[in-house]
């Protein structure tokens, strides 16, 4: 069962890069093993958890028919889809994200990247929210190797937001955990992320308010300092195609 496909794309870069493929595989086989057995445990006993909760609910609500053929099988779907949508908690060293940069040259002004789609779950009741995440950071200088400035892949940046968005937390924690990863591992000269969201909590319980909005930020470097920076980031996040 492809419960952390993340885990699986760094075996596939792994390999590419093992001087004996042979001897790669055999010890990441036995670490996927491991892994997924403790996986198929964690299911199991998460359906027990599940089963309960129906059952609880027929209490409170007796017309519910848990011999529905629409429940068969439920809380076991219940528990691999809970395991997906929190795989981002087995990604441990965001560095093998980052684990690459390429040179740029002169180029020194920001490089944005908008429209991230995300879905994450609310740390407070597990209703998920979905929304867009905005990256802008400004490349570094290597001075050193007189390689110009240094950027990383787009793919990166749009891997580090599934990363983090895919365990359960606060969209306020989701917005700067993504900006301390990116300025932990690719120093930038500034870094800035907008996210926006629409909670599931707020849209199917409580206040019911499905069309609100949440837009939270974090800044750092240049950007923190720089209110010209901040409206050059806001302008270009105007810009539609």
């Amino acid at each position: 069962m492809s419960y952390e496909k993340t885990y699986y794309a760094d075996v596939a870069r792994g390999l590419s890069k093992a001087k004996n493929a042979e001897e790669f595989l055999d010890k990441e086989l036995k670490i996927i093993k491991e892994r997924m057995l403790t996986l198929n445990s964690a299911r199991e006993q998460m359906i027990k958890g599940y089963e309960i909760v129906l059952k609880a609910l027929k209490h409170a609500y007796p017309d519910l028919d848990l011999n529905d053929e629409n429940l068969d099988g439920t809380p076991d779907r219940m528990a691999r889809a809970l395991l997906e949508t929190c795989s981002g908690l087995g990604v441990q060293n965001d560095r093998e994200i980052f684990c690459k940069s390429f040179p740029l040259g002169e180029y020194n002004e920001m490089i944005m990247l908008k429209d991230i789609e995300y879905t994450s779950v609310c740390a407070h009741h597990f209703f998920p929210f979905t929304g867009v995440a905005h990256i802008g950071y400004l490349p570094r200088e290597i001075e050193s190797e007189k390689a110009g400035h240094q950027v990383v892949g787009l793919s990166k940046l749009a891997r580090i937001v599934d990363v983090y968005a895919s365990r359960p937390q606060l969209q306020e924690r989701l917005c700067v955990d993504i900006m301390e990863s990116i300025k932990r591992e690719i120093k930038p000269s500034g870094v800035m992320v907008v996210i926006e969201g629409k909670h599931g909590c707020l849209a199917c319980r409580g206040a019911k308010k499905e069309n609100a909005t949440m837009i939270t930020s974090a800044v750092d470097g240049h950007f923190k300092g720089s209110q010209k920076l901040r409206s050059e980031f806001l302008n270009l996040l105007q810009m539609r195609s």
